[in-house]
């Protein structure tokens, strides 16, 4: 990827909210590699305590459909109640039609099916912030939300 790519500075800020540590690490670092910025998170409770008071919100969020205190449709739901709208990729390894329809009438821009290779992941991410650009944005300071102490 070229440094004048979509993911030059300011960097977008990437949400990863998976419940195992290797994928929550290893998606975080990938989107470090491609330019990004990243924070993870273990689960939706953490992603939504940690935006509570805090000036910064994510360009776009990755999320785990499968985990084991709040599946991330419930997460999304969440969300949703709360008017927090975020450009949402939802990742799994259901590969049923019916997964997909669920996370996209839930307001998802996407899903990936797991194994997700780089260029999968950056295309999501492409059309993700593409969707959000028609959204009126809020200019944001440099701050970050806290990421888990393993990144």
């Amino acid at each position: 990827m070229s440094s004048g790519g979509p993911f030059a500075a300011p960097a977008v800020l990437i949400a990863v909210i998976d419940d195992e540590p290797a994928i929550r690490v290893s998606l975080a670092r990938l989107c470090g590699a491609l330019g990004m910025r990243a924070v993870a998170f273990a689960s939706g409770q953490e992603f939504i305590d940690a935006l509570d008071g805090v000036a910064v919100a994510p360009d776009c969020l990755l999320l785990d459909a499968h985990m084991p205190s709040q599946s991330g449709l419930e997460i999304q739901q969440q969300l949703v109640r709360r008017a927090v709208r975020f450009p949402t990729i939802v990742y799994s390894a259901d590969d049923t039609p019916e997964a997909l329809d669920r996370y996209i009438q839930a307001g998802a821009v996407d899903y990936l099916q797991k194994p997700i290779t780089a260029e999968q992941l950056v295309s999501a991410i492409e059309h993700a912030l593409a969707t959000s650009k028609s959204e009126v944005r809020v200019p944001r300071p440099p701050a970050t939300l806290s990421p888990t102490p393993e990144l």
